[in-house]
């Protein structure tokens, strides 16, 4: 296995753009016009984002635990307490923005089931997959030498199991597992397999990218290019609506995620060995993607009632739709990015950072104190945070 070494400054850059995947998804979700041909056509270009963070999910744990010795108790109440804190606090938050009478036992199923926002199912199988992390570890030692077929096995298993749930196969007890995929690990274990497998040989994978930037790049397009044409396909000749056509499960998706994958992989290792341009920017973007992921939704619902009260909903619907996407993809999805960034940052310097942004409590590193004088320099400075 590749050996760890220190801050993959390329994982930052990948993380951001699949951020804004996601906004941009929930941005054409809550369009305020019908589904159009072209909205299709995006939706299977953002709908990767969800395939892309769990291979992201299971390479960055491989690379952060494969090789060393792990107290798995205590990786699991580290780990568990940064997602299940936020899950339990936002879906709450989520239940009463809605404005529903209450209903405990409403309340409970979204607990449950992740449903109290679109975008909450991520956290559970999050918990999920650092429950068995330990097994994911010790099936790559176990077939060490062999995770060409396992890789091969992994793919296959998303494709078929993708190609399940759009075509809705009977599976028998099975099929309630086909027809609500969202918040179930097994959905997606053959993008955690193939993430981990990737990380156990990262150094190889670098340097292939590296090497073959232009083929990925051509990769890739082509597989974009393939995917939109199946959704035109399932429009105009299998009769599909354009959501069901754009739908996450289907083989053409799991291709295209990939494919995007290693795009985002080629795009961050340019950026780090060009200079890393922006990296304060980039950098706090990476650290502030767990809290845009929770609260950009509240973000959005706000927006959305801002622009019915002022009568922008009905105005959308009296021009062309593809203005309107253009108005939603290239200004809304930037400014609620943007807008949800700032708010993660100010969540991140107040004690309740752990629960509304999954992430320990920023506090503000103290003013320097004066030294004292029988004091070494070393000591001083470690007083003052210098040595940190």
């Amino acid at each position: 296995m590749t050996a760890r070494g220190g801050h993959l400054h390329y994982v930052d850059l990948i993380r951001v753009l699949t951020v804004g995947l996601v906004i941009g998804t929930h941005v054409l979700a809550l369009a305020p016009v019908p589904p159009t041909v072209l909205m299709g056509l995006l939706g299977t270009v953002f709908h990767t984002s969800r395939e892309i963070f769990f291979l992201l999910t299971a390479f960055v744990l491989t690379y952060s635990t494969g090789r060393k010795r792990v107290h798995w108790p205590r990786f699991w109440r580290r780990r568990l307490l940064l997602v299940a804190v936020p899950y339990l606090l936002w879906t709450v938050l989520y239940f009463f923005a809605d404005g529903k009478p209450f209903s405990g036992s409403a309340l409970v199923t979204d607990v449950l089931t992740g449903t109290a926002r679109y975008h909450l199912y991520f956290l559970l199988v999050s918990l999920q997959i650092y429950l068995v992390f330990p097994l994911v570890l010790r099936l790559l030692r176990a077939t060490a030498g062999r995770h060409g077929p396992l890789l091969a096995a992994a793919v296959l298993f998303q494709l078929a199991f993708a190609a399940a749930v759009q075509w809705q196969w009977p599976l028998g007890p099975l099929s309630g597992w086909v027809r609500s995929p969202d918040a179930l690990l097994p959905s997606y274990l053959g993008y955690v397999l193939a993430g981990a497998i990737a990380a156990w040989h990262r150094d190889r994978l670098v340097a292939w990218t590296r090497r073959h930037t232009r083929v990925v790049a051509l990769g890739c397009a082509a597989a974009i290019g393939a995917a939109m044409n199946v959704f035109v396909i399932q429009m105009f000749v299998a009769g599909q609506p354009p959501l069901r056509a754009s739908m996450v499960f289907q083989p053409a998706v799991v291709v295209e995620s990939f494919a995007i994958a290693g795009a985002f992989l080629a795009a961050g290792l340019a950026w780090q060995d060009s200079g890393r341009r922006g990296e304060r920017l980039v950098t706090a973007a990476s650290d502030a993607s767990f809290g845009i992921y929770l609260g950009h939704p509240l973000l959005l619902q706000g927006a959305l009632l801002a622009a019915g009260s002022l009568g922008l909903t009905g105005y959308a619907q009296t021009v062309p739709n593809a203005a309107v996407l253009a108005v939603l993809v290239l200004v809304l999805a930037p400014a609620l990015y943007l807008a949800s960034g700032l708010v993660t940052a100010l969540a991140r310097r107040t004690p309740a950072s752990l629960a509304l942004t999954g992430r320990t409590w920023s506090r503000p590193a103290p003013p320097p104190r004066e030294a004292v004088r029988t004091g070494s320099l070393a000591e001083s400075l470690a007083e003052s945070g210098g040595t940190r």
